[in-house]
């Protein structure tokens, strides 16, 4: 008996989609042959990256010329700023690229990140680098201790509460003082910084070199820029900010007032009363 036109229609679509889904699957582990890496270059040091996934081959060949710098300011200001005494801690690390960077030259790198899908391949980027003085931390940080809601696997923009699963959540202040007091600090939590900060002023206090993203969507976590401006004003802080793809020379000072038009841009905040950092 001969089949039915539109159940054999049907049964090729089912094939087609599965062997589309099949070729994704593949795609995954095998980008193109001469992109199975990223290599960082800042002055005479080099950091490289593993980009056989699909993520990590999106998130450093998707965003620009595979040739130039990412966020050259931040890369820039931050491994220049770094000494042999430097401890450096990084919230919301992903895929560990500044944590590696910072490694090159600190004493100490400690790298918060709650997507657990994440944690190997910092564990691997830090591994190609041939480096011991990253740790490694499956967390998120926020102002008190306890659990939130983050998915095991997520994209650049997953943020607190998308998920049933659960993770640590730990305050900064709890575990980095005395000899793992941070020289500098980088925050990049899609929009719940300053939470972070919240549960960091302790730390803020001894005033470590900050690197915080100023993401769009802060009031969807309670609290506003001009808040976070506020708070890092009260410690003393000059702030000012930059856009990812511009030198490392064009950091401009901002007024509270012109945050609004920073949103999206990485802040840099130093004392006011500038310190040197012994080599």
């Amino acid at each position: 008996m001969p089949q039915d036109p539109e159940r054999e229609k049907s049964q090729l679509h089912r094939l087609r989609n599965k062997l589309n889904k099949l070729e994704r699957f593949v795609a995954q582990d095998y980008p193109q042959p001469e992109h199975i890496s990223y290599i960082a270059r800042i002055g005479v040091r080099r950091a490289f990256f593993l980009t056989q996934d699909r993520y990590s081959y999106d998130w450093f060949y998707g965003r620009g010329h595979p040739n130039k710098l990412h966020e050259p300011a931040l890369s820039h200001s931050l491994f220049h700023s770094l000494s042999r005494n430097s401890v450096f801690v990084d919230v919301g690390a992903n895929l560990g690229y500044f944590s590696i960077i910072a490694a090159l030259r600190a004493r100490a790198v400690f790298a918060i990140e709650p997507q657990e899908f994440l944690i190997s391949r910092i564990h691997a980027n830090a591994a190609a680098n041939h480096l011991g003085n990253v740790t490694l931390i499956h967390a998120a940080a926020g102002a008190k201790p306890g659990f939130v809601n983050i998915p095991k696997v997520g994209t650049p923009a997953t943020h607190v509460g998308e998920s049933e699963n659960r993770v640590l959540m730990i305050r900064l202040d709890d575990y980095f003082a005395q000899e793992w007091q941070p020289t500098h600090l980088k925050i990049d939590t899609e929009g719940f910084e300053h939470h972070v900060l919240l549960g960091a002023q302790k730390l803020l206090a001894a005033q470590p070199t900050l690197y915080i993203e100023y993401h769009r969507n802060m009031r969807e976590f309670g609290h506003s820029g001009e808040e976070m401006w506020d708070l890092l004003k009260d410690f003393g802080y000059k702030i000012t900010a930059a856009a990812h793809r511009v030198k490392s020379d064009e950091f401009v000072e901002i007024a509270r007032a012109d945050l609004q038009n920073h949103e999206g841009q990485m802040l840099f905040c130093q004392p006011a009363q500038a310190r040197s950092i012994p080599e």
